[in-house]
């Protein structure tokens, strides 16, 4: 029998997922900011802003595949993640500012700044690709314990969500308080602080992830070296999405995401149509989702332990359906009415507000366990590859991971765009939506996403990898090699 792999301590997976807080604070603020910035703040063209967007989100999600193959087949002495982790991470924080400041010159010409959005959105995307698959992969190496990689896997997902609720979420409080007769998102010196603050802080997580990491830099330069050509990329994308461990992974990933993304944006509709929430409740209720989601991150190690990997996701999935299947109940049967309140001794609680935190948390903590489940199989599956073929391809398997969940998002987002129009929503300022176009709303956001992570499930029936198995790999495969 070989020795079992030692566990990861936990001070290890701690000062790993730091460097989670950069790409949090960096992606989330852009996905929630930069369109209000350059259409409210600077006049641009939503069509125009738009399109230099989307070319920015599918240059990122070629690109990780290639930084995943440049990463694995690199000789370096400092390893083959950490020049690119430290490399990567200093350039987006630099470019990361220039999002947000524009020259005085670019401004007030619709092309100079729709093409000043297209090319710092294609080099903050490059940026962030060079130091974020690297990263992945590292996690992938330093924690070999296959439950430890749930664990590892959680803490990580928890920090993106916990940095997420201090940062943009807070965003709105701490830089864009409405105090004067000009709205603050129109102030462009509003989103330059902001910018410089994350900058300064994602700056200072990857400065600390890289040295605290330092220990698990192996010295690449005496490995074999491999053909590294435009034909042996395409030749490990090849391997990688023919995996059949790997395939079971991707689709489940893709459908999930698809559903999860579905809800994430049909939800703001629902707030301020069918829950007709104030501002203080979208808070609550929004940042309550990413507490949820942080919290089932945590627990999703301790479920692995309890019901192994595929277990954790099956008990996710029916914590999906559960919560969100007996809020759409007691909404649309009327039970629970929108900004219900209920008096209690002598206090008045919202009683709508409360109801809805806590049933559609379920549906939030249910996602928080499934994706570091899922991505910690991804690391079975690139540990498995390296038993069979004697080569580590962590950064390839990490890469097409997060190709497949870009790919899920795009489409995600579109659905979301043809069911607002299949349920008869009116856009426009002003209007008000039909009741019947309402409660078509609650019902597509609450029912959709549990019922595409009821097909996901059956997409996940048939994977095979279980700790057994892993353990049986490891027992039967060469250790005296040294890792490529």
């Amino acid at each position: 029998m070989i020795a079992p792999v030692a566990a990861c301590p936990r001070s290890h997976m701690l000062g790993y997922s730091t460097g989670e807080i950069a790409t949090s604070l960096i992606n989330n603020s852009i996905t929630g900011f930069a369109m209000l910035f350059y259409t409210e703040a600077l006049g641009l063209s939503p069509k125009l802003a738009g399109i230099a967007m989307a070319v920015a989100v599918f240059w990122d999600a070629i690109s990780d595949p290639l930084m995943g193959h440049i990463t694995d087949n690199t000789h370096s002495r400092f390893g083959r993640r950490h020049p690119y982790i430290l490399l990567g991470g200093l350039i987006v924080t630099v470019i990361y500012v220039f999002v947000w400041y524009v020259p005085g010159f670019v401004q007030g010409h619709q092309a100079a700044l729709f093409w000043w959005l297209v090319v710092i959105n294609l080099l903050q995307r490059t940026a962030i690709t060079v130091y974020l698959i690297p990263y992945v992969a590292l996690g992938f190496e330093i924690c070999g314990d296959y439950n430890g990689r749930v664990t590892l896997q959680g803490i990580r997902s928890a920090l993106n969500m916990l940095a997420n609720l201090l940062g943009p979420a807070l965003a709105w409080t701490l830089f864009f308080s409405d105090n004067s007769a000009l709205r603050a998102t129109a102030v462009p010196q509003n989103y330059l602080n902001m910018g410089l603050t994350f900058a300064a802080v994602s700056l200072v997580s990857i400065l600390f992830v890289t040295f605290n990491t330092r220990r698990h830099i192996v010295d690449s330069t005496a490995l074999p070296r491999s053909k590294n050509s435009v034909l042996d990329f395409f030749r490990d994308m090849k391997d990688i999405l023919t995996d059949l461990y790997a395939r079971h992974v991707f689709t489940f990933t893709v459908v999930v995401m698809i559903g999860i993304t579905l809800v994430a944006s049909l939800q703001m509709y629902l707030y301020e149509h069918f829950m007709r929430f104030d501002g203080l409740h979208k808070t609550i209720v929004h940042g309550g989702s990413m507490v949820c989601f942080g919290l089932g991150s945590l627990l999703s190690g301790v479920l692995t332990r309890r019901l192994d990997k595929k277990g954790a996701v099956y008990f996710a999935a029916l914590l999906n359906l559960t919560g969100s299947l007996s809020l759409a109940a007691v909404l649309l049967t009327g039970t629970v009415a929108p900004q219900q309140t209920l008096a209690m001794a002598g206090v008045t609680l919202p009683w709508a507000t409360i109801v809805f935190v806590a049933l559609h948390g379920c549906y939030w903590v249910g996602n928080g366990i499934m994706f570091p489940t899922t991505l910690s199989m991804m690391a079975d599956i690139a540990e498995i590859n390296e038993l069979k073929t004697g080569h580590n391809k962590d950064g390839a398997y990490a890469a097409v991971f997060s190709f497949a969940q870009k790919v899920a998002i795009s489409v995600g987002l579109l659905i979301s765009g043809l069911v607002l129009t299949a349920i008869g929503f009116r856009t426009g300022v002003g209007l008000t939506q039909e009741a019947a176009t309402v409660s078509k709303l609650c019902g597509a956001t609450l029912i959709a996403g549990p019922i595409v992570s009821l097909c996901a499930l059956l997409l996940m029936r048939l994977y095979p990898v279980n700790k057994n198995l892993l353990g049986q790999l490891r027992a039967g495969a060469d250790r005296s090699a040294p890792r490529p």
